[in-house]
């Protein structure tokens, strides 16, 4: 009876082992492989070209069927990005490059703002941010073909 009644403990152990073993398994495997936190230029599925304050702002060019589409994000502090500045290649076509670095457009509260560079690039000057910094994106192209970019700090 008690050799009975030690097997009978080893299988319902075992089975339990095996049940722990599947349940072990289903999470530790089942984890999503895709999840990321990290910088936005090393992110292959975010296509801002700023790596510098993405924590603060993303900038966005793609191509579009009418031509070129122009987005300046700011980002929230809970992660959403509420858009700041759009502009068409339509839009961007009345602004052509002139001899002199001017203004294109602006958001509401002065913080992003967009210029056509007398060499014919786009800039976004984003900020300053909490920290008083101010990052600068400029790109060649709508499609960005060349993307550079800066930082400094506001003095008071």
């Amino acid at each position: 009876m008690s050799a009975r009644l030690s097997f009978s403990r080893l299988i319902t152990a075992l089975m339990i082992l095996m049940v722990c073993a599947a349940i072990f398994s289903a999470v530790t495997f089942s984890a999503p492989q895709s999840a990321q936190a990290c910088n936005p230029c090393e992110c292959e599925n975010d296509r801002r070209h700023n790596c510098m304050g993405g924590h603060f702002y993303a900038f966005y060019t793609k191509g579009t069927p009418t031509g070129c589409l122009l987005e300046v994000y700011s980002i929230e502090p809970n992660g959403t990005g509420r858009r700041q500045l759009r502009l068409t290649e339509r839009d961007l076509a009345r602004f052509p490059t002139r001899a002199q670095n001017y203004l294109i457009a602006a958001s509401r509260d002065q913080r992003f703002a967009l210029y056509r560079l007398s060499s014919g690039e786009l800039q976004v000057n984003a900020g300053p941010d909490r920290e008083n910094k101010v990052y600068v994106t400029i790109i060649r192209g709508c499609p960005a073909t060349e993307v550079r970019e800066e930082v400094f700090v506001k003095s008071n």
